[in-house]
């Protein structure tokens, strides 16, 4: 687990009861009220007394409940100051039902003391997971010890706290802070959500998180050279989907005189910032940098300065007790995280506020090459003459001058003439810093005092270029130039752990070098070549598991699209700059670069996006990437849409067909009313709605939709499905229907969402009339004369007809 991860893990659960706080806090006042030099007269020893609480009273086996404990008197100096260092010594004790006993000395959830030592308010809080169903007890203990300062000492007796029970049964329970009221542990996939999220929603931490950014060159990153190029929390993008786009800096081609030249060739990419769902990104050449609503795309701000990356400096519990954060950068040993942006200007480091872009603190005569560890106040950096490596500490900066804040320095071994020493990475749990200089030298000292712990001496050069810190991992990766083979080494100890087996196959492989062309989970590595592929290799043995095929391309003089700069990954998925180098760009710039998107575990290519869109931040299932073919910066992840659907004609007979339609539609800022496409037509579309693809532009793509559910809910409060729909090229949609029964009804058309799309619905409402029942044949009048005189006028008539007939007869037999 990574030192960061451990840090911002315990802050989240930093967590005092209220009633605990509000009781610190009045007795925190009570003791300021003294006079100066207040020890004078109280009995010494001080007695103490401890309380000890366990909430709830009732969990599961293996489910996690909150003690909080605490002593009185709080720690004190003679002066009655606050004694940040705590009391130490405390021993907690739980009794099992069985009688057998759980005895050591708990770490406060803050994560920043030692073990047994209460925070300044005399409190420790912890978690704590019973193995064993029944009655459980527990008590803790303080030995006897002094507080001395300059004004004099303070003895205090020990104590041993009163009992706290509680009950454990064999299955969890909905109750405590980790495993409280039931409350829905994500949101549906297709829901869309937007910072803040509300603190009830304590698992949503599993897919947000901050992105800290790094500097291309991986000299001044957080935590390693590859910093968090790997967002562990969250999703990320599975189609190409642009949610938001805003032109950053010149770009695309000039045109006229200067033909297929474009305005911008060399690109030194700028670096995102991702932190509480807002972007941070500098203005080219402006000396502003910009905060930007991640999900709208909507600048909030624009304030002056510049930006590195993000970083968080831990609180205060002194402060937490006092609701007060206005000495958070000054006394930094406490448990609420805050998020600064970090920039520098020429010697000065300078933190601003994420939320208003305010300069909160400027640190003057700061060093140049330096290593800053995030969620906690320390740094380290070697001087600029090489020769000496500094431990330094926020909290003890006086007057904001970087120097007093120096806890160590030692003297670097003597280095050769334009040799360049740098502080490489700092080990997980903060116990080791590795620094290295050219061309193949690195050094393992402890992070506690400076002591030298281990040197290595490569027996190939080394360039600043070959070597690759790791995220959560306690190893670092060279490259072999001449033998093209990735060496393993061990930050803690400096041993080679293993040697990959050689890139030679493919020629353009030999030819590696970093420029955040790589990163990592904590199992594999993985790394983007020349010749177009990516690979990953097992960080246990150094195994390639898999290596990805290359788009081929004549546009490129390795005859495929090269990947060399630009990596990132989150939510599985890899992201990476398909394109000649960003650094070194070719003019004209060579056409199909691209942003892909490869599966982690597989290696396949799952989709692509045209335009050369460069992958610099990730967060909360967006990435950001700046466009090399025009300057934009891109989002790419999910969009909103709309839904809609209508009725000709809302009332019709029963038995009458009625034609129901409708679309739905893309509302994400980038590309609002457009239709909604399928994910498979995704990057087509995108290319030609936002890249100029000249072929598309001259013959538009024809997209396929998406479907949509229509329903009905008829009178009698049942619900019939009409049928599912898929949208044609404009997003439309049409239906024929015939509501079997009378009455009134409503009508229900719903997206469920895709990869691409969050999901909408729309309703409208129709009455069937009942047909009416089909009327009797009116009888005519008939008068006396219809009745009498026709009939016998008509029968007279069959008479002159039969006796006609009976002469006839008789005529012929009497003829000869």
């Amino acid at each position: 687990m990574n030192v960061n991860s451990k840090i911002i893990k315990g802050n989240k659960k930093a967590i005092l009861s209220l009633s605990l706080i509000l009781l610190l806090a009045m007795t925190l006042m009570m003791a300021f009220a003294q006079p100066g030099l207040a020890q004078v007269g109280v009995p010494q020893p001080e007695k103490t007394v401890g309380y000890i609480s366990v909430a709830p009273t009732l969990v599961g086996v293996g489910q996690k409940a909150t003690v909080n404990l605490w002593v009185h008197p709080l720690p004190t100096t003679y002066d009655y100051y606050p004694y940040f260092a705590g009391f130490h010594g405390v021993t907690v004790t739980f009794v099992r039902p069985d009688g057998t006993k759980d005895t050591f000395m708990p770490v406060d959830g803050t994560g920043q003391f030692a073990a047994g030592v209460t925070e300044a308010t005399g409190s420790v809080y912890f978690f704590y997971a019973p193995d064993m169903a029944g009655n459980w007890s527990v008590t803790f203990t303080m030995p006897a010890q002094n507080i001395t300062d300059a004004a004099g000492t303070v003895q205090y007796l020990g104590c041993t706290s009163t009992t706290a029970y509680f009950t454990v049964q064999t299955d969890p329970v909905n109750a405590g802070l980790l495993n409280g009221y039931p409350w829905s542990q994500l949101p549906n996939e297709n829901t869309y959500w937007s910072y803040p999220i509300n603190s009830n929603n304590r698992e949503w931490s599993q897919i947000s998180g901050d992105w800290l950014g790094s500097s291309i060159y991986g000299t001044m990153d957080v935590n390693g050279p590859t910093c968090l190029r790997w967002q562990p929390y969250g999703s990320g993008p599975n189609t190409g989907h642009i949610v938001w786009s805003q032109q950053l800096t010149a770009g695309g081609i000039i045109g006229g005189d200067y033909g297929s030249l474009s305005y911008t060739t060399a690109i030194n990419m700028p670096s995102s910032v991702i932190i509480d769902g807002k972007v941070f990104i500098n203005i080219p050449n402006a000396g502003k940098f910009e905060c930007i609503n991640e999900t709208t795309g909507e600048v909030l701000y624009t304030a002056a300065g510049s930006i590195s990356y993000g970083i968080h400096l831990p609180g205060n519990p002194f402060a937490q007790a006092y609701l007060d954060s206005s000495v958070v950068l000054n006394n930094s040993y406490g448990a609420i995280p805050t998020p600064y942006l970090f920039g520098t200007s020429g010697t000065t480091w300078n933190y601003y506020d994420p939320l208003t872009g305010t300069l909160m603190k400027s640190i003057a005569n700061a060093p140049v090459f330096y290593k800053l560890v995030d969620g906690t106040n320390f740094a380290y950096e070697v001087t600029t003459d090489y020769k000496h490596l500094i431990a330094w500490d926020i909290s003890k900066v006086v007057n904001n001058n970087w120097s007093t804040g120096i806890t160590w320095n030692i003297t670097l071994p003597v280095p050769l003439v334009n040799r360049v020493i740098m502080p490489f990475g700092v080990s997980t749990d903060g116990s080791t810093i590795v620094v290295r200089s050219d061309p193949n030298q690195y050094w393992g000292y402890s992070a506690k005092d400076g002591t030298l712990l281990w040197n290595l001496t490569l027996t190939y050069p080394v360039s600043l270029h070959n070597q690759i810190g790791l995220y959560g991992v306690d190893d670092f990766i060279v490259f072999d130039p001449t033998a093209t083979t990735f060496h393993c080494y061990s930050m803690i100890t400096g041993a080679e752990l293993w040697e990959s087996s050689s890139f030679a196959d493919s020629t353009w492989a030999t030819e590696w070098t970093i420029y955040n062309a790589e990163t990592n989970d904590y199992k594999n590595l993985y790394l983007m070549f020349p010749d177009g592929t990516m690979t990953a290799l097992s960080l246990a043995t150094g195994k390639e598991l898999w290596r990805s095929e290359a788009i081929p391309s004549t546009e490129y003089t390795n005859n495929a699209v090269p990947c060399v700069s630009g990596m990132l990954m989150v939510g599985g998925n890899i992201y990476a700059y398909a394109g000649y180098s960003t650094i070194y760009q070719l003019d004209p710039i060579p056409r199909q670069a691209m942003l892909v998107c490869v599966n982690a575990t597989t290696g396949n290519i799952t989709w692509t996006l045209n335009g050369g869109v460069y992958p610099a931040g990730a967060a909360n299932g967006y990435v950001i990437g700046s466009g090399i073919n025009d300057g934009n910066l891109y989002c790419v992840g999910k969009g909103q849409t709309s839904t809609s659907v209508t009725i000709q004609n809302n009332v019709v007979a029963q038995g009458g067909t009625i034609l129901i339609q409708g679309n739905v539609l893309d509302q994400s800022p980038a590309q609002p009313g457009t239709p909604a496409v399928s994910d498979a037509s995704m990057s087509e579309y995108m290319d030609y709605l936002h890249m100029q693809n000249a072929t598309l532009l001259n013959s538009p793509p024809t997209p396929i939709g998406v479907q949509a559910t229509l329903t009905a809910l008829d009178p009698n409060g049942n619900t019939e499905n009409i049928g599912i729909v898929t949208t044609d090229a404009a997003g439309q949609y049409a239906i024929s229907w015939t509501p079997p029964v009378p009455g009134l009804y409503t009508i229900t058309a719903t997206f469920s969402g895709t990869n691409s799309y969050w999901s909408s619905s729309a309703e409208t409402n129709i009455d069937v009339l009942t047909a009416a029942a089909t009327a009797a044949p009116t009888p005519t009048p008939t008068s006396v004369a219809d009745m009498y005189f026709v009939p016998a006028i008509a029968g007279l008539f069959v008479v002159i007809i039969v006796g006609l007939a009976v002469l006839a007869l008789l005529m012929l037999r009497k003829r000869p």
